[in-house]
């Protein structure tokens, strides 16, 4: 799909730029303005650590990652399917590409990432097939696989940090709005406590054992 966007041709593609949209994950430090939504919570501890671990280890490499128009909001509501010959399923259409912008290959994939630990049980083994069908297409360069753990975390607090902030905004949606708050918490502790070294080898080794079988 964004192999695809990249090929769009449109006078106004500049508009994609999007430098102070608060859900592209270009623009992490943004939360920053948000942090006093979380004070006092355990999480807040974990937010602040993910967003130095941004600015310190993803912006650096930034300019190694490959540059493309991200859809942004890739998740399994937004993915239309149809039965195909073998008694599975196909994509057959995408929807709502409101959060498009300006950004990177490897963002797209920390998202899909995220989106899809929401729902599995086991979601520390969803990172193992996902990148192996990704990379299937598109490899990722060193600097990408670098990053990729710090990038999953960083959407995790974007998701949460902002649906505390909608919560205060529209309190009388606060039930829909926090629906996957309380899984999105406990997640993310599970991807900070176990720490980088630890994530990255379950995802790599698992998507390389997924690539022999591709």
């Amino acid at each position: 799909m964004d192999q695809i966007l990249q090929k769009m041709e449109h006078p106004h593609l500049g508009m994609l730029q999007r430098e102070k949209f608060i859900w592209s994950l270009s623009n992490v430090p943004l939360l920053e303005a948000y942090i006093n939504i979380l004070e006092g919570d355990l999480l807040e501890e974990v937010v602040k650590s993910v967003m130095h671990q941004y600015k310190t280890s993803v912006i650096p490499k930034r300019s190694n990652f490959r540059r493309c128009i991200n859809h942004g909001d890739f998740n399994d509501l937004n993915v239309l399917v149809q039965p195909d010959e073998s008694d599975g399923h196909r994509i057959s259409g995408i929807l709502d590409f409101g959060d498009m912008n300006s950004g990177y290959y490897i963002h797209e994939l920390a998202i899909v990432i995220m989106y899809m630990m929401m729902e599995h049980p086991q979601p520390i083994e969803v990172g193992g097939p996902v990148l192996a069908g990704w990379e299937s297409v598109l490899p990722l360069n060193e600097a990408e696989k670098d990053c990729l753990y710090v990038l999953v975390l960083s959407r995790l607090c974007q998701s949460l940090v902002l649906a505390r902030h909608a919560v205060t905004l529209h309190p009388e949606n606060a039930e829909y709005l926090m629906l996957s708050s309380r899984r999105g918490v406990h997640i993310l502790h599970q991807l900070w406590e176990l720490g980088k070294e630890q994530v990255e080898k379950a995802w790599f080794q698992s998507a390389a054992q997924f690539k022999d079988k591709l």
